[in-house]
């Protein structure tokens, strides 16, 4: 049986008892720190239709739980430790489906949305989505 890590922390910076804070109080570490995160997906939850059932319910939530955890899992450690926060990922607008786990048609149309943004310009965000 397999259980997906992402429940417990999908996402870390650091090790839990490590801080640049301390770092920088104690040892006089001064760089400038910035945290460059490439979410290869969406940082919302997306709207699906679950059977009125607790199972799909449970798990339909839990999959919301987990997307929105890892969209503050990495500010909130950024901002403890004063380190400079950029996040990119694939708008709410790019909206082909997955068939199957690792579709290629999806992968490929993914990867290409990715491409497109990198090169446009886009501006990284300094805060998750939602905040």
């Amino acid at each position: 049986m397999h259980v997906d890590g992402g429940t417990t922390n999908q996402v870390f910076l650091l090790p839990p008892g490590f801080s640049i804070g301390t770092a920088r109080k104690n040892y006089g570490v001064t760089r400038k720190l910035e945290l460059y995160i490439i979410r290869n997906g969406k940082t919302s939850p997306e709207y699906r239709v679950v059977k009125p059932r607790f199972a799909a319910i449970a798990g339909r939530s839990i999959s919301a739980l987990i997307k929105t955890q890892g969209n503050g899992d990495l500010y909130v450690q950024a901002k403890r430790d004063n380190i400079d926060y950029d996040l990119i990922s694939i708008p709410d607008s790019f909206t082909l489906k997955e068939k199957e786990p690792f579709d290629p048609d999806y992968v490929k149309a993914l990867y290409a949305g990715g491409y497109r943004i990198g090169r446009s310009g886009v501006a990284w965000q300094k805060h998750p989505p939602g905040r």
